[in-house]
This record gives structure tokens, sequence and C-alpha cells, in this order.
């Protein structure tokens, strides 16, 4: 089995292991009996258990990357995109377990491993963000006076509702809710010919 193939299989493993039982309650040994593997080979590839943790966290937030760069690179409007990416955003990270365990405050003070991660996501956001907003201005469908304030408010407003929504497990009791306040950060940016 090549190199590449033994990662994955332990990122794989160590992946289904951190959603299900969490960071803390997951052990090296725990993921190398699974794989039928010494501890040693996870030592191979991995530092520690904090590597392999920020290994499957940016994975899992590289597959909400993904998605989002498709959105924002698709020709719709920026006020059907702006919208879209909002709601595709939250639907897509209710299912980041592992990324849930970062938004705990005893976790992200601890455990700064995680700080460039969450950091990258975030400026990843901000540039798709960005690009939104500059071309629905320069398009004429949205009213921005500053789009870097822009941008930073509506990050402060859905980073803001991750903590009920993911940790207290209400996303889908709020999911009509998270709609219509989309809608109203699209509409209160839209210009008044849209």
């Amino acid at each position: 089995m090549s190199e590449i193939n033994v990662k994955n299989l332990i990122v794989e493993s160590a992946t289904k292991y951190f959603s299900k039982f969490g960071f803390h309650k997951t052990t090296m040994d725990d993921i190398a009996k699974h794989l039928h593997k010494a501890k040693g080979v996870l030592y191979y590839y991995f530092k520690g258990k904090e590597e392999l943790f920020n290994e499957v966290l940016k994975q899992e937030l590289d597959t909400v990357k993904t998605a989002l760069k498709k959105i924002v690179d698709r020709d719709k409007d920026p006020l059907f995109t702006l919208k879209e990416y909002m709601l595709t955003r939250l639907k897509l990270l209710n299912t980041a377990v592992n990324y849930h365990e970062t938004l705990k405050a005893d976790f992200f003070e601890k455990y700064l491993f995680v700080k460039d991660v969450r950091e990258d996501f975030a400026e990843f956001e901000r540039k798709q963000l960005t690009i939104i907003l500059e071309k629905g201005k320069k398009e004429g469908y949205l009213d921005v006076k500053n789009i870097n304030s822009t941008v930073n408010i509506i990050m402060m407003v859905v980073t803001g509702i991750e903590i009920p929504l993911f940790l207290q497990n209400k996303y889908t009791e709020y999911e009509n809710t998270i709609d219509e306040l989309s809608s109203m950060i699209v509409n209160s940016l839209r210009t008044q010919k849209y």
C-alpha cells in the first residue's frame, strides 16, 4: 500500500473517531487498532493527535470551501449568489462535526493548533464574500458603500449564530429563520432597481 493511501486511511479513520467520540475521548491507540496498524505508523505520518485532528479539520473545511467556491464561480446574479452562499455555508457546516468541536470555548482556548485552519477558512470566506459584493456593486445589484465593512458584518452574523445552531443542535429548528435572515441581509444590500 502506498504512503498516500496509508495516510488517507489514517485520516479517514480519525475522521470517524473524532466525529463520534470528540477530540478529547479519541486516542491514537483507538485509531491504530481500528486500522490494524501499530501506533508508530500513525506517528510516522503525524506528530500527534493534534496534528491529525488539524488534518481532519482542514479536509472537512476544504469540502465546504469547494462547494462555496462553486457557488461564487457560477454566473448567477449576485443577490442570488449571496443568499445561496450563506444558506449553503450553514447547511454544510451543520454536518461538519469536527468543526463544531472547535467552536467550544474550552477547546479553542486550550488547543491553539486549530487557529491556523480556522483563520485560513475565515480568509477564504472574506475573499469569496468580497468577490460577490464587488460583482454586485459593479453590476448595480447591490448598494454597498464599504465592501470590507459589509464583509465583516456578514461574517459576524453568520459566525455569530454558529454556536446555537451547531452546539445546541438548533439548525433544523431554525432552518426557516436562517432563510429569512439571509433574505434580510440580501434585501438590506439590494439596490432600489432590483
